[in-house]
């Protein structure tokens, strides 16, 4: 094996943590997940604690082929392009593997091997929309010499035709740490997407939250602050590792919410400061996203009717054929229909709770009287059946027999940790914590410099 000098690891490791330096904060730390693997004439450099070990490896990337007889030369998948012809797409709604290789030359029985042998690193028989792929062929030669696929943006499938022979290649992943912070001006979703926040992340968020705050509760003025990981390859975020925690805070309340990440391979989710677990409480609403048009009373005029009665639920509207989802683990008592109820599902719960889902259009495949359903499930869809004046669901809830009002009620949340799991999540929550109490409230300006990171982070302009 070649020998590199003392210092070179070093300055090695210092190029790569160089050319993230610009996207770190201060306090932020960069971790290396998978193997850090640096082109240096040929060898790789494994980034690890000590920076010692070098080796060859052919599953992660490599310039190849005169990679270093072109100066500067344009590198992609390990190859130096300027030296081969190259044609780049994307795959299209008509294409086939096997038909995608015949155009270039091969025989059906060439193309269906290598599709066999391609398979237990990706099915070729479903290749999808969209993903890219390439063909490389020398110059001034017929034919082309390599095939390469990306099914996502971790790896790559290489595929060389002359050999034949196929690879998988892992890119390197890098993991970053990142924090943001600001103030609510709309609803939490439209605020962080609008301030450079990934889809995924505000999802996530959003997950962790929903068990224990009604999303639409939020108002102008509350406050946000954020704690997560993104995947960086090739200096471009893959998606999102884990949102690590969070904290939020209505503008007229003493003490915010905190949702801390915890994973020791058994207990995974969101917990609260306490160490209780935010998804065994009950979901604030049966829809993701809705509006109330009629709240629990015991003296309301009916719409249609037309004279007061009381009215035990609470109505969610929201388009026609929006997902239902069910609030808590259950079993399924009922699912009907039933006169002014229209379509309806109930569910029984932990004693001494039930819940009860009014209106639907239709219910969601597999909901029928015994069938287990989780929170977060799907049971039906939003529709108008029954004594209704347009598509909403009445959501009402019971407890001991009796129906009452959900939104008052303090929900029970039971803690499932072991001695030692709790010492773990202290010292994790501990930490995370307090790094959220010390992060300040961002003003305009630097949302605005921290949207235009994150956006150029995920390739956007």
């Amino acid at each position: 094996m070649e020998q590199l000098t003392p210092q070179q690891p070093k300055n090695i490791s210092n190029q790569l943590k160089q050319s993230f330096k610009s996207l770190l904060k201060p306090k932020s730390i960069v971790q290396i997940t998978a193997t850090a693997a640096l082109v240096t004439s040929g060898l790789f450099l494994t980034e690890s604690t000590n920076l010692t070990s070098f080796i060859r490896h052919t599953d992660f990337e490599k310039p190849t082929l005169s990679a270093f007889s072109v100066i500067n030369p344009t590198v992609k998948y390990g190859f130096a392009f300027d030296t081969f012809r190259v044609i780049e797409k994307k795959v299209e709604s008509d294409d086939m593997f096997t038909s995608m290789l015949m155009k270039k030359g091969l025989t059906y029985k060439q193309a269906d091997s290598l599709a066999r042998v391609a398979k237990p690193y990706y099915d070729f028989e479903k290749i999808q929309n969209g993903k890219l792929y390439t063909f490389l062929g020398r110059e001034n030669q017929a034919g082309f010499d390599y095939f390469i696929f990306e099914p996502d943006a971790k790896r790559y499938i290489q595929i060389d035709l002359k050999t034949p022979s196929v690879k998988e290649v892992k890119r390197t992943v890098l993991v970053k740490e990142f924090e943001a912070s600001g103030k609510i001006k709309s609803s939490l979703w439209e605020t962080l997407v609008q301030n450079g926040m990934s889809y995924q992340l505000t999802d996530m968020v959003e997950d962790a939250l929903k068990y224990q705050f009604d999303l639409r509760k939020f108002q102008d003025g509350d406050e946000y602050k954020i704690i997560w990981e993104e995947e960086i390859v090739d200096g471009r975020s893959v998606g999102v590792k884990a949102m690590k925690a969070a904290y939020f805070k209505e503008h007229d309340e003493a003490k915010p919410i905190y949702a801390v990440h915890f994973d020791n391979g058994k207990e995974r989710g969101y917990y609260s400061k306490d160490g209780l677990p935010m998804r065994d409480g009950f979901l604030k609403s049966p829809l993701k996203y809705s509006n109330i048009t009629s709240h629990y009373s015991m003296n309301r005029m009916h719409p249609i009717l037309g004279y007061n009665r009381p009215h035990f639920g609470t109505d969610y509207a929201a388009p026609e054929g929006t997902p239902i989802l069910s609030v808590a683990d259950g079993v399924v008592e009922e699912a009907r229909s039933g006169g002014g109820n229209g379509n309806y599902v109930k569910i029984r719960h932990m004693k001494p709770y039930e819940t009860q889902y009014l209106h639907m259009s239709r219910f969601a495949k597999g909901i029928t009287p015994g069938t287990h359903v989780k929170q977060g499930e799907v049971i039906g869809y939003v529709g108008q059946t029954g004594l209704a004046t347009g598509p909403h669901v009445c959501f009402r809830f019971w407890k001991n027999g009796n129906q009452v009002n959900h939104l008052n009620e303090k929900l029970p949340q039971v803690s499932t940790f072991t001695s030692e799991d709790s010492k773990k999540f202290s010292d994790l929550s501990s930490t995370l914590i307090g790094r959220l109490n010390k992060i300040p409230l961002q003003n305009d300006t630097a949302i605005q410099q921290q949207k235009k990171l994150f956006q150029a982070l995920r390739g956007k302009p």
